[in-house]
């Protein structure tokens, strides 16, 4: 395919060279002529490639290109969704701690897992925060992100 394309801009550049040159070298009467001449051969050089591609070929090429560019836009799609996700995760823990830290709370750690919603779209499902248990932080949790307390799970550092 490449090749079609390399020798069929080879003729056009070639055809207008010649024409050039002619142009250059005619007389007055000649360069009407050369003209007309040349324009026609351009034209036929532009055309060439008509003849020259496979049409099946082509459509390979085309249906090919079509999956890759398929294959291609769902790994977008994958990587945003999951980009979405950790984007998500990551600001419902940081809401979490600050939360905390209005309530009085000292919560070690806290990690939001985002669950798929039937609706195509990540939202908070689940929680698990290492500190002493709060209940009005819990209450928080569950107004603000929609975190039921069932999904909230507590430890402390001693494994309870």
């Amino acid at each position: 395919m490449l090749d079609i394309l390399r020798n069929w801009i080879l003729a056009i550049c070639g055809t207008a060279l010649l024409w050039g040159v002619g142009m250059a070298l005619a007389g007055e009467r000649g360069r009407k002529t050369l003209g007309v001449i040349g324009g026609f051969a351009t034209m036929a050089a532009m055309l060439s490639i008509a003849g020259d591609i496979d049409a099946w070929g082509v459509g390979v090429y085309v249906d090919r290109y079509r999956e890759e560019a398929g294959e291609i836009a769902g790994e977008a799609q994958r990587q945003a969704a999951a980009e979405t996700r950790f984007i998500i995760e990551e600001r419902c823990e940081a809401y979490i701690l600050d939360k905390a830290g209005q309530l009085g709370v000292t919560l070690r750690d806290v990690t939001v897992t985002a669950k798929w919603s039937g609706e195509g779209f990540w939202y908070p499902g689940r929680c698990t925060l290492r500190g002493v248990e709060s209940r009005e932080l819990s209450r928080a949790i569950e107004a603000e992100l929609g975190i039921p307390l069932e999904n909230q799970t507590w430890s402390t550092d001693d494994g309870r």
